[in-house]
């Protein structure tokens, strides 16, 4: 597959501000030249006029004494010429070999719809201004003058204005280079930085930051650090999940493993196991086989990106706490939840959201006495929709109610009961997910209160 090779942003920004450059300086010349060509027409223009009010141009074309004008003044002394006679048929002085066109405009003139008319025209002997009035003798005279020595001008200023303009547009696009490439020099050391890592695998190379520079290269520069410090963090995180689950499963595997081996010797050995003994020894298996089972969907739940697991929806947090109670009820078997629910609407994850209020009823249910219900409350408290959970268990003590939402941490009561220690940590991430957070505190008469509160949503 052929990797068609993309345009350099220096490139790009070079040539952009060598075109917008180029486009100003071509119409300033542009300007320029028409601004002169303007300014010589109307001199020719007020040239012609003032040679329109001699004497010679009022009389009729029958009255005009050019055998006395002597002939070595008359090509000098006169402007080319023509005079349209009432019919509508040309005249000019014989020692003038120029002839001029007869146009619309130049008829109009003789009949009196226009006064006088101005136009280009260009004859075998060249290019002519043309100057078409009417005459108190009744006919229209054109007067012309050659446009050569102009035209001659115009095209020298337009050859000086194309070097000009050259010089200018390439002096341009070097400077403009040059200061792309300076100005670009912290978006390529940035670059650097970001390919170092790419190549070493080193998120700890952050990119340099300096205050002398721009404002938008520090704050790419802040955007990358802040990036690579995520993503060592998430790698560092992934580790620990990783050690830390290996290190959990080692227990009951290695439970199981023996378990296990007792039955296999006891299938080959002289003394087998009573009925009693190999039954207690299955159950020991299937416990831990579950346990190991929970503790799986509990790593992968941990592991899975949690924004993207699940699309988010409308729902009713009291529905969802209703669902999850139905479910604890139905684990735990005979605990006691005493729920009181009013409506609060919220936007999340529906099976992210019981599960996690499912982890935090079964972790009421765990400690509570076998004798007191525990107490479920859904309310909206302003702008917060919030779940309470309160059970008659031994507590937590202040310093481990924040540890507890930690991977694996398991107080020291805990870890002689099932568990992983993972329920909690799978609760504050759906939290923080939801925009909201979770909390343990003392409950008053013993026991502890988790607290959930998630944004409410306004339907």
């Amino acid at each position: 597959m052929t990797v068609r090779r993309r345009p350099r942003l220096r490139n790009r920004l070079s040539l952009l501000a060598m075109t917008v450059t180029a486009v100003a300086i071509i119409a300033v010349s542009a300007t320029a030249w028409g601004l002169l060509r303007r300014q010589l027409i109307e001199q020719t223009d007020n040239e012609l006029s003032l040679q329109s009010t001699m004497g010679l141009f009022n009389k009729r074309w029958d009255e005009i004494p050019t055998p006395s004008i002597p002939y070595r003044m008359k090509p000098g002394l006169l402007p080319v010429a023509q005079w349209i006679t009432p019919d509508g048929l040309p005249h000019h002085p014989g020692f003038q070999s120029t002839q001029l066109p007869i146009t619309a405009q130049d008829l109009d003139v003789l009949h009196g719809r226009q006064h006088t008319v101005r136009y280009d025209v260009v004859v075998p002997e060249g290019h002519f201004r043309v100057l078409t009035f009417k005459n108190k003798a009744g006919s229209a005279i054109q007067l012309a003058h050659s446009l050569s020595d102009e035209d001659a001008t115009l095209a020298e200023f337009g050859v000086l204005l194309l070097i000009i303009d050259a010089i200018g547009i390439g002096l341009v696009g070097g400077l403009s280079y040059a200061l792309t490439r300076a100005g670009l020099r912290p978006v390529d050391r940035i670059v650097s930085s970001a390919e170092q890592v790419a190549s070493t695998q080193d998120l700890t190379a952050a990119v340099p930051e300096d205050d002398r520079e721009p404002a938008e290269t520090a704050r790419i520069a802040r955007s990358v650090n802040s990036m690579l410090s995520a993503l060592a963090q998430s790698r560092e995180q992934q580790r620990q999940l990783v050690e830390d689950a290996s290190h959990e499963l080692g227990t009951p595997l290695t439970s199981l493993r023996t378990n296990i081996d007792l039955l296999l010797r006891s299938e080959k050995a002289d003394r087998p196991l009573s009925t009693q003994d190999r039954t207690g020894l299955l159950r020991d298996v299937q416990s831990q086989l579950q346990e190991l089972n929970n503790l799986v969907e509990e790593v992968v739940d941990l592991a899975r990106d949690p924004r993207s697991a699940e699309e988010f929806a409308d729902l009713d947090l009291a529905d969802v706490v209703r669902g999850a109670v139905a479910r604890a009820q139905t684990r735990s078997g005979g605990a006691e939840y005493l729920v009181t629910a009013q409506p609060a609407p919220v936007r999340g994850q529906p099976a992210a959201l019981e599960r996690a209020v499912l982890n935090l009823l079964e972790n009421a249910a765990k400690w509570s006495p076998a004798s007191s219900a525990i107490t479920v409350l859904v309310s909206v408290t302003g702008p917060m929709a919030t779940l309470l959970i309160a059970d008659r268990g031994p507590g937590v003590s202040t310093e481990e109610q924040e540890l507890v939402f930690n991977r694996f941490y398991r107080t020291t009561e805990a870890r002689a009961l099932p568990g992983s220690g993972l329920g909690l940590a799978i609760v504050r991430q759906t939290a923080e997910v939801h925009g909201g957070h979770v909390w343990l505190t003392a409950r008053e008469g013993g026991g502890t209160e988790a607290w959930l509160e998630i944004p409410a949503h306004k339907v």
